[in-house]
C-alpha cells in the first residue's frame, strides 16, 4: 500500500493506492473517510485493479476548505489526484455523494473515464424543497454527543435488519467513534450544501462511458425510484436492484459479496443475475 497527499485545486487530498492493474477510483459519501472501503472493497479489488481511494476536501486527512464549493470543484479534486498519480484514465466508482462527484466527473472528464459505477446515488437532490440532509447538517451543528446525529444516519442508511442486531450496531459505532480525524460541524455544512444543491440529471445524458446504477431494495435515502431515474438518463446504462435482507444504502457494508460480485462483473465486461434484476 501507498499513501500520501497531493495538492491540487487548492486542496491537499490524502490518497491510498492498493494493488496492481487498470486503475479504479473509489469516491466515498458525505462525512466519511477512504477507511470504509478498506472493510470489503481494498481487499477483493486490489487483487485485480489498482484501486485508489482518498478523502474528500473537509473529510478524514485531507485538507479543510477556506469557503464553499460544488460537487463539481469535487470532481476538479478526483481529476486533479488522478494528474498528480499520473493516471490518464480510470474506472470510476462513487457510493452517494461520492455518486453525486462522479457523475460530475465523467461530464467534464469524458476522456479519462473508462467504465462508471453509480451506487446509492441520484442526480437531481437539488430539485426537492427537503432533503434527509438538511437534518442530519442541522443535527451535526447542535449534537455536541454525536449520538443523535449517528442514529439519524443509521435509520437512513442501514436495513432494519442491522439496525435491530445491537452488536452489530454497537461495534459499528466503536469503529466510527475511534476514527481519529471525524468531520467537524463546519466541514459537515459545506458539504451538506453541496450535496443538496446538486442537480445534473438535464446533463448526465451526455455521460459517455458505460454506466451501471446499483441500488438497494431497501434504500430509504435513494429509494430505488431514484436509481431508476438516474440509469434512464444516461444512455445505455445498465440498473441493478439488489433484493432481500440488507439491501440498504449503503450495500458495500451490509452486502459486500454481492456488492463486490455484480461491480466485478461489470468491470469485466460480464453480465451476473445472481443477486440482482433489471
Amino acid at each position: 500500500m501507498k499513501s500520501g497527499t497531493i495538492s491540487t485545486n487548492g486542496q491537499e487530498i490524502y490518497y491510498e493506492i492498493h494493488g496492481e492493474g487498470e486503475p479504479l477510483v473509489m469516491i466515498m459519501g458525505i462525512g466519511y473517510d477512504a477507511t470504509l472501503w478498506s472493510l470489503y472493497q481494498i481487499p477483493a479489488f486490489s487483487t485485480r485493479y489498482q484501486v485508489i481511494v482518498f478523502d474528500n476536501r473537509d473529510v478524514g486527512r485531507s485538507s479543510k476548505a477556506a469557503g464553499p464549493y460544488t460537487i463539481a470543484d469535487m470532481a476538479d479534486d478526483t481529476a486533479g489526484l488522478m494528474d498528480g498519480l499520473g493516471i490518464k484514465r480510470a474506472h470510476l466508482l462513487g457510493i452517494s455523494m461520492g455518486g453525486m462527484i462522479a457523475q460530475e466527473f465523467a461530464l467534464r472528464y469524458p476522456d479519462r473515464l473508462n467504465k462508471l459505477t453509480l451506487t446509492g446515488t441520484g442526480a437531481s437532490t437539488g430539485r426537492a424543497k427537503f432533503d434527509p440532509i438538511m437534518i442530519w447538517n442541522f443535527v451535526k451543528q447542535h449534537d455536541s454527543q454525536g449520538l443523535i446525529f449517528a442514529a439519524q444516519q443509521f435509520l437512513w442508511l442501514f436495513s432494519t435488519d442491522f439496525i435491530r442486531n445491537h452488536q452489530a450496531v454497537d461495534q459499528t459505532l466503536a469503529m466510527l467513534a475511534s476514527n481519529p480525524n471525524p468531520v467537524t460541524p463546519e466541514a459537515y455544512a459545506r458539504l451538506a450544501d453541496a450535496y443538496v444543491k446538486h442537480d445534473a440529471l438535464d446533463r448526465v445524458g451526455g455521460i459517455q462511458a458505460p454506466t451501471l446504477v446499483i441500488t438497494g431494495e431497501q434504500d430509504r435515502l435513494t429509494p430505488p425510484w431514484i436509481g431508476r431515474e438516474l440509469a434512464n438518463a444516461i444512455p445505455q446504462a445498465k440498473f441493478r436492484l439488489v433484493e432481500g435482507s440488507g439491501s440498504s444504502h449503503v450495500l458495500p457494508l451490509e452486502r459486500p459479496n454481492d456488492f463486490n460480485e455484480i461491480v466485478i462483473s461489470f468491470l469485466d465486461g460480464h453480465k451476473k443475475e445472481k443477486h440482482s434484476s433489471d
